[in-house]
């Protein structure tokens, strides 16, 4: 009975570590022979179209449902993580964070300035708005295919992203294998 307890204990502290370390959906270079099981988690962050009544402190967005939302932001801190500008009109990806009076923005991305061709010394592809990533090396030996976003992270293939930076003529992305810098190519 008590071999049959320290199991039932081991196996409740391994499902306890899987699902405190399983909050990714990371995977391997993108190499079947090295993918692992996907970690689905779902994807908590607002879509839609920044409208024209945005300002410096009150992000306003269109919801695909044609609803409005509006989140506070502090761009003056880095309470407010914005990559990619707010323009209005442009498509954005948001988390946000319960605020002390409303929702307030944790971390956007800019869809519109995050399309386009991007170059580095390894890679050379064009992510395109229907979830396409075309590669423009013949080198590569895993070439970005697909993208989608997901709370906020731009997921290659098989490959998670924090969007570290993304301005009109940068790009750097960050997973556990470090850090990925790109340049727009016109």
């Amino acid at each position: 009975m008590k071999h049959l307890l320290n199991l039932s204990l081991f196996g409740v502290l391994a499902l306890f570590f899987a699902a405190c370390t399983g909050n990714s959906t990371q995977q391997g270079d993108g190499n079947d022979s090295d993918s692992v099981a996907v970690v689905t988690v779902p994807d908590t962050a607002v879509y839609g179209i920044i409208d024209e009544s945005t300002t410096m402190h009150m992000l306003t967005i269109i919801l695909e449902d044609g609803k409005t939302k509006s989140f506070s932001m502090n761009l003056d801190s880095i309470e407010s993580d914005i990559q990619g500008g707010l323009f209005a009109g442009d498509k954005v990806t948001l988390t946000a964070v319960k605020g002390e009076e409303n929702m307030s923005v944790k971390k956007l991305v800019n869809l519109n300035t995050l399309l386009g061709k991007w170059t580095s010394l390894a890679r050379n592809f064009q992510i395109m708005e229907n979830g396409v990533v075309e590669s423009n090396a013949t080198a590569e030996t895993n070439p970005y295919t697909q993208w989608q976003m997901s709370n906020a992270q731009i997921i290659l293939n098989t490959d998670t992203f924090d969007v570290l930076s993304l301005g009109a003529d940068s790009l750097a992305l960050e997973n556990s294998k470090g850090i990925f810098v790109y340049k727009r190519q016109r």
